[in-house]
């Protein structure tokens, strides 16, 4: 009696023992008659037989074995791009995460510092405007001085270009003092030499019935005059009008309140 070892191919199988039949002797009586064959004949024909048939049947078995190794590789090779997808996947959003966190990170950063930086800016802002303002304060005395300044030469040129400015000067003076029956106005040699040409004009603006004289000073700069009555007096020199413009602008500045009778660009007073 023997037996013929097969190996199937596959994980998880050993080898397969197919055990075989052993030979039995055919008499004649069996063979249902005949011319009788030799005993050594028959059974090697049967012998070859069977493994003929073992045969096929370990190749159908090895051929099972081949599929379901591939099967199983196909299987295998399946679940590693699997695992590969699911980690790659898991990795792709553990790195979208990963970056959003430090993008938010980077922006809470970035509006700090540009809050940081308005604070800053609003800061300098308010020391500039501060320091602007005190420099105004500072040169403000400086600047209604030149203005000042400036308006007695604008008004020196006016008078030496339009002498009839001068008239009108005049005219308001005599209009606002106060009242009386002899009028004097003084005015430099070149204005009162003017204003007496004008004399009728400036007695309209009298008390009815009154007299006016106009009086050379070499004292008044051109521009200025002065009218007096019996009972009072109006100094309209220009010079006079920029000084009391000046106390003005000081007295606004000081927060104090300007002295009655200031807002006009006269003065009017008692007799000398």
């Amino acid at each position: 009696m023997w037996s013929r070892v097969l190996k199937k191919a596959g994980p998880g199988r050993g080898e397969r023992v197919i055990p075989l039949r052993p030979l039995a002797a055919v008499s004649l009586d069996d063979a249902g008659g005949g011319e009788p064959k030799p005993a050594g004949e028959g059974a090697a024909a049967e012998a070859e037989e069977r493994e003929t048939a073992a045969l096929k049947k370990a190749e159908a078995i090895l051929e099972e074995a081949r599929r379901e190794a591939r099967a199983i590789k196909e299987a295998a090779e399946a679940a590693r791009l699997k695992v590969l997808e699911e980690a790659r996947a898991a990795g792709e959003e553990r790195g979208y995460r990963e970056g959003l966190s430090r993008a938010e990170a980077e922006a809470a950063a970035i509006r700090q510092e540009a809050a940081a930086d308005r604070e800053a800016a609003r800061r300098v802002l308010a020391e500039a405007r501060q320091a602007y303002k005190e420099i105004l304060e500072g040169a403000e005395g400086d600047i209604v001085d030149l203005a000042l300044a400036v308006a007695a030469k604008i008004l020196g040129r006016e008078v030496e270009q339009r002498p009839e400015a001068v008239v009108e000067t005049a005219r308001r003076a005599v209009r606002q003092v106060a009242e009386g029956q002899n009028y004097i106005v003084y005015a430099a040699p070149e204005v009162a030499e003017h204003l007496r040409r004008y004399r009728d004009e400036l007695l309209r603006e009298a008390a009815p019935g009154a007299r006016l004289q106009v009086i050379a000073d070499p004292s008044f700069k051109a521009g200025g005059c002065r009218v007096e009555t019996e009972n009072g007096f109006i100094d309209a020199g220009f010079a006079n009008q920029l000084e009391e413009l000046k106390k003005i602008f000081r007295a606004q500045r000081e927060g104090a309140e300007a002295p009655p009778g200031a807002k006009d660009t006269t003065v009017e007073g008692g007799e000398p």
